[in-house]
């Protein structure tokens, strides 16, 4: 992993915790780190932001399992509030469109973090609206890495408000 990426993962971590969500890396379903690759598409995505779900409701839950209805794709002990993919090198626009297929599956809210060469924001952001248009709301966001620090100065500025 190169110095820039452990760098932008750092202030994501760093950005999610400053919120209250727990964060994880290289996260799958709990659901599917069991399965084969061969046999089902398991998803990962670069880091999540999530809220741990109360034990009782977790053991509520498992009471129903064997119904089948329960989502392969969920944590059951985890809520899944935002999800961040890293982009940091140029990708083709089908790659994209599965970063916002997998995010706004998954995610309640997602991120393509992502390099402004090539149009790539531009065109990540077209995508995204594409896949709205085509799929529902697709609730995916385009961040180029510049803007990180910006963004978490004014969530400082937001969270100190009525401290002083």
């Amino acid at each position: 992993m190169r110095e820039e990426e452990k760098e932008i993962r750092k202030e994501l971590r760093s950005l999610g915790n400053m919120m209250g969500f727990e964060v994880e890396e290289e996260w799958t379903p709990s659901t599917l780190r069991e399965k084969s690759r061969v046999d089902i598409y398991i998803p990962r995505i670069d880091i999540v932001w999530f809220k741990r779900c109360n034990d009782v409701f977790t053991k509520f839950l498992s009471i129903f399992k064997e119904q089948g209805v329960l989502d392969p794709y969920k944590d059951i002990d985890k809520e899944i509030i935002i999800g961040f993919e890293l982009e940091l090198t140029d990708r083709p626009t089908k790659y994209i469109i599965g970063d916002i297929s997998n995010l706004s599956r998954l995610c309640d809210y997602g991120f393509i973090v992502i390099k402004n060469r090539e149009n790539l924001v531009k065109r990540s952001i077209k995508a995204s609206k594409a896949f709205s248009i085509l799929h529902g709301a697709s609730n995916v966001f385009v961040i180029d890495p510049q803007h990180i620090g910006e963004i978490k100065e004014k969530l400082n500025r937001w969270l100190n408000v009525g401290k002083n």
